[in-house]
C-alpha cells in the first residue's frame, strides 16, 4: 500500500513550491523546490505515522530543476529517545542518478526496491542540478515522492508507548488487529504456520536490531537461527499435512511417525527461541 507522510524538515523552499506539497499532492502540484542559489546537498526529511517496512520508493524529478543525485538514508528512533526526526539514528541506504534532460520539458522518475527496510523516517539528499535553460537560479526540485509498504506493527507499538501519535496508532488503539492479517498472509505465502512466522518475524527484528547497532557477530547468529526456522516451520506444516493425511486413510503407523517428526520439529523450534531469549537477558 501507498505509505501516508509528512515533510517535518527540509533545508529550503521556494516561496511557490514548498515542502508540504510533497504530502499534500494533487494531480497539478509543482512539488517541492529548492530556495534560488542554495548549498548542496538539500536535505527533505519524511515522518511517517509509525514504524513502516518499506518496499519501494518512487521520486519524480521537476522537469527543470533536476537534480544530478538522490541519496537515501532511512532513520529509526533508538530506545528510551524522544520519536522524533532530530534524535533519529540514520542510515545510509545509497544514491540514484538523474539524467540530464537537456531542453526537454520531461519529467524522470526512479524506482528504488529497499526491500522491507524497517523505519520512520526517510532522508533524501538532493546534489546540485544538472544546467538547464530555465533553471537560472540553480534549484532542485522533487514533483512527487511515492513510498510503498506495509506497517511495521511490532517497532509501531514501541513507538506508541512513548508517546508517537498518527493514523495507524489510532487504528491500533481501536483493536483493529493488522498484525494477526500480516501474520496469516504471509504464513500462506512462505508455507508454514502463523507461530513459526511469528518467530520468523521477531527473530528478523532483533537481527536488524544488531545490525543497526554493527553488532555483527549477532546479527551472523540470528542470522542463521532466522533460515533454521523458517525451515523447521515449512517442515512442521508438511508433516502437520501428511499427518491429517494419513489419519484419513487410517494408516495410524505412519501418523504415529508423522506426529513424532512434529513433536521433534516443535521442541527444536522452541530451543530456537529459548536461545534467542537466553542471550537477549545476559
Amino acid at each position: 500500500m501507498r505509505l501516508p507522510f509528512t515533510v517535518v524538515h527540509r533545508d529550503s523552499e521556494a516561496k511557490e513550491s514548498p515542502a508540504s506539497n510533497l504530502h499534500n499532492a494533487t494531480v497539478h502540484s509543482p512539488g517541492w523546490a529548492s530556495a534560488p542559489f542554495p548549498l548542496f546537498p538539500q536535505e527533505v526529511t519524511l515522518a511517517f505515522t509509525g514504524a513502516v517496512c518499506i518496499d519501494t520508493l518512487r521520486v519524480l524529478a521537476h522537469e527543470h530543476f533536476v537534480p544530478s543525485k538522490l541519496h537515501v538514508s532511512v532513520g529509526r528512533v533508538p530506545k528510551y529517545s524522544t520519536p522524533d526526526h532530530t534524535s533519529a539514528k540514520f542510515k545510509y541506504l545509497g544514491f540514484v542518478r538523474f539524467a540530464n534532460n537537456g531542453e526537454w520539458k520531461l519529467r524522470e522518475q526512479q524506482t528504488i526496491e529497499l526491500k522491507g527496510v524497517s523505519c520512520s523516517f526517510l532522508k533524501l539528499s538532493v546534489e546540485k542540478p544538472h544546467s538547464h535553460g530555465k533553471n537560472l537560479c540553480g534549484q532542485v526540485g522533487i514533483v512527487d515522492v511515492a513510498v510503498e509498504g506495509e506497517v511495521d506493527l511490532d517497532q509501531s507499538t514501541k513507538l506508541l508507548k512513548v508517546g508517537q501519535q498518527g493514523l495507524d496508532f489510532q487504528m491500533l488503539t481501536h483493536g483493529i488487529d493488522l498484525d494477526e492479517d500480516f501474520v496469516h498472509s504471509e504464513a500462506q505465502v512462505e508455507g508454514m504456520g502463523a507461530d513459526a512466522v511469528r518467530m520468523v518475524r521477531r527473530v528478523a527484528m532483533l537481527k536488524q536490531d544488531a545490525e543497526w547497532g554493527e553488532d555483527f557477530d549477532e546479527a551472523q547468529r540470528l542470522s542463521g537461527i532466522e533460515g533454521e526456522i523458517a525451515m523447521c516451520g515449512r517442515g512442521l506444516k508438511d508433516a502437520e499435512a501428511q499427518k491429517q493425511d494419513a489419519v484419513s486413510n487410517e494408516d495410524y503407523a505412519a501418523a504415529k511417525a508423522l506426529k513424532a517428526k512434529t513433536d521433534e520439529l516443535k521442541a527444536r523450534l522452541r530451543e530456537l527461541m529459548d536461545s534467542v531469549q537466553a542471550r537477549r537477558n545476559r
